[in-house]
Protein backbone atom coordinates (compact mmCIF):
# COMPACT_ATOMS: atom_id res chain seq x y z
CA UNK A 1 0.00 0.00 0.00
CA UNK A 2 0.97 3.59 -1.10
CA UNK A 3 -1.57 5.45 1.03
CA UNK A 4 -0.89 8.66 2.34
CA UNK A 5 2.23 9.07 0.37
CA UNK A 6 2.19 12.51 -1.26
CA UNK A 7 3.42 10.93 -4.26
CA UNK A 8 1.96 13.72 -6.80
CA UNK A 9 0.76 14.28 -10.26
CA UNK A 10 4.53 13.34 -11.35
CA UNK A 11 4.85 9.87 -8.84
CA UNK A 12 1.20 9.07 -10.60
CA UNK A 13 2.57 9.31 -13.60
CA UNK A 14 5.68 7.27 -12.91
CA UNK A 15 3.36 4.54 -11.57
CA UNK A 16 1.65 4.37 -14.94
CA UNK A 17 4.36 4.09 -16.59
CA UNK A 18 5.41 1.03 -14.38
CA UNK A 19 2.41 -0.45 -14.21
CA UNK A 20 2.29 -0.65 -18.44
CA UNK A 21 4.85 -3.28 -18.00
CA UNK A 22 4.36 -4.86 -14.71
CA UNK A 23 2.80 -8.25 -14.91
CA UNK A 24 2.52 -9.50 -11.59
CA UNK A 25 0.64 -7.04 -9.30
CA UNK A 26 -2.55 -7.45 -8.11
CA UNK A 27 -3.23 -4.95 -5.90
CA UNK A 28 -2.26 -1.32 -5.59
CA UNK A 29 -3.64 1.01 -3.02
CA UNK A 30 -3.06 4.62 -3.45
CA UNK A 31 -5.75 6.52 -1.86
CA UNK A 32 -4.62 10.30 -0.54
CA UNK A 33 -1.79 11.08 -2.91
CA UNK A 34 -2.99 14.08 -4.44
CA UNK A 35 -2.26 12.50 -7.66
CA UNK A 36 -4.47 15.04 -10.12
CA UNK A 37 -6.20 15.27 -12.98
CA UNK A 38 -2.88 14.31 -14.88
CA UNK A 39 -1.89 11.70 -12.98
CA UNK A 40 -5.44 10.00 -12.82
CA UNK A 41 -5.32 10.11 -17.10
CA UNK A 42 -1.90 8.75 -16.71
CA UNK A 43 -2.87 5.63 -14.57
CA UNK A 44 -5.96 5.09 -17.09
CA UNK A 45 -3.89 4.46 -20.01
CA UNK A 46 -2.03 2.05 -18.06
CA UNK A 47 -5.15 -0.13 -17.34
CA UNK A 48 -5.23 0.00 -20.71
CA UNK A 49 -1.82 -1.90 -21.22
CA UNK A 50 -1.85 -3.63 -17.56
CA UNK A 51 -3.24 -7.43 -17.64
CA UNK A 52 -2.42 -8.00 -13.73
CA UNK A 53 -3.90 -5.93 -11.77
CA UNK A 54 -7.09 -6.43 -10.15
CA UNK A 55 -7.83 -3.84 -7.65
CA UNK A 56 -6.86 -0.14 -7.60
CA UNK A 57 -7.79 2.08 -5.02
CA UNK A 58 -7.50 5.88 -5.94
CA UNK A 59 -9.84 7.52 -3.20
CA UNK A 60 -9.03 10.72 -2.09
CA UNK A 61 -6.86 12.12 -5.15
CA UNK A 62 -8.16 15.02 -6.87
CA UNK A 63 -8.63 13.42 -10.16
CA UNK A 64 -11.96 15.24 -10.93
CA UNK A 65 -14.12 14.73 -14.44
CA UNK A 66 -11.41 14.41 -16.65
CA UNK A 67 -9.90 12.13 -15.04
CA UNK A 68 -12.64 10.00 -14.14
CA UNK A 69 -14.17 9.88 -17.07
CA UNK A 70 -10.09 8.90 -18.87
CA UNK A 71 -10.52 5.94 -16.03
CA UNK A 72 -14.30 4.94 -17.24
CA UNK A 73 -12.66 4.91 -21.20
CA UNK A 74 -10.04 2.77 -19.78
CA UNK A 75 -12.33 -0.03 -18.27
CA UNK A 76 -13.47 -0.67 -21.84
CA UNK A 77 -10.38 -2.33 -22.59
CA UNK A 78 -9.22 -3.31 -19.15
CA UNK A 79 -10.33 -6.77 -18.59
CA UNK A 80 -8.31 -7.82 -15.24
CA UNK A 81 -9.65 -5.22 -12.81
CA UNK A 82 -12.64 -5.95 -10.71
CA UNK A 83 -12.68 -3.35 -7.94
CA UNK A 84 -12.07 0.11 -8.11
CA UNK A 85 -12.47 2.84 -5.75
CA UNK A 86 -12.85 6.53 -6.87
CA UNK A 87 -14.14 7.79 -3.17
CA UNK A 88 -14.16 11.67 -2.58
CA UNK A 89 -12.65 12.35 -6.01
Amino acid sequence: HLKFNNIGVEGGKALAEALKVNKSLTSLALNNNSIGVEGGKALAEALKENKSLTSLDLGYNNIGDEGGKALAEALKANKSLTSLNLYRN
